[in-house]
């Protein structure tokens, strides 16, 4: 066992020095070395003054609350996007963060969501839920992104009296492929049935809880709607998500 944690720690080590290597950190709008986004860039991006429902996207809500038809129908009450997609800094900072590896960047893109759930009139959580990666990916990329968001927003919300980052409740039962190539919203939707669950031991941890999901970036949402639609089929009494973005609106 010792073994292949050491191996694993190795491996990942050996990663960061060639990330290192071939990418070194310097902020992405500016170029100044050190950091992959500067305090100075940080403060350029503009958070989203509007929100719509998750749902049907096209009623503008109260911070992304779903609106009174799709309430009715879905599990999810509501998604923040923090800022939009289509800013340049974003999209960089997102990609950068999910598919070349930069962890570092977790706490600039988790500065934005605390920034954008103080700004809004969402109810105080009872807990954070990050949305999970298979077992299979973790290994692959050595860190849950969404883990890392949910991590520093649990420790910042509050201050001084954190509110519990559960990494562990909300599990990724089967792998799937990547939501973001299948362009197919039927398939996409089919890729993810009964892809999320919670052990029956832990079952009692969430029951009537008030939950916000945390998760990197959105595409059409359907990730996070199934991880809704599993934590209140478990128990949850609200369920809110947030995202740095989500792809497709302004």
């Amino acid at each position: 066992m010792m073994n292949s944690v050491f191996r694993i720690k190795l491996l990942q080590k050996t990663k960061e020095a060639i990330l290192d290597t071939l990418f070194p950190i310097s902020c992405i709008s500016c170029g100044k070395p050190d950091k992959w986004l500067c305090g100075a860039c940080s403060n350029k991006i503009t958070l989203k003054s509007e929100q719509v429902c998750p749902y049907c996207e096209k009623m503008i809500t109260p911070d992304g609350y779903a609106c009174f038809d799709c309430k009715k129908k879905y599990s999810l009450d509501g998604l923040l996007a923090a800022s939009s997609y289509q800013d340049k800094i974003i999209s960089k900072a997102v990609h950068l963060y999910k598919y070349r590896f930069a962890e570092d960047l977790s706490s600039a893109l988790g500065d934005i969501l605390l920034k954008s759930i103080q700004n809004s009139e969402l109810p105080l959580p009872d807990m954070i839920i990050p949305v999970p990666l298979h077992k299979r990916r973790l290994r692959w990329r050595g860190f849950n992104q969404s883990d890392l968001l949910a991590k520093y927003i649990s420790e910042r919300i509050t201050p001084g009296f954190p509110i519990a980052s559960e990494n562990n409740l909300l599990e990724r039962s089967r792998f799937t492929h990547p939501q973001m190539e299948i362009k197919n919203h039927t398939i996409r939707k089919r890729n993810l049935e009964n892809a999320f669950k919670i052990s029956k031991d832990k079952l009692e941890l969430i029951n009537n809880k008030r939950i916000l999901l945390v998760d990197d970036v959105a595409t059409t949402g359907a990730t996070i709607f199934e991880c809704a639609k599993t934590l209140k089929k478990s128990g949850a009494n609200e369920v809110f998500a947030v995202v740095v973005a989500r792809q497709g609106w302004k």
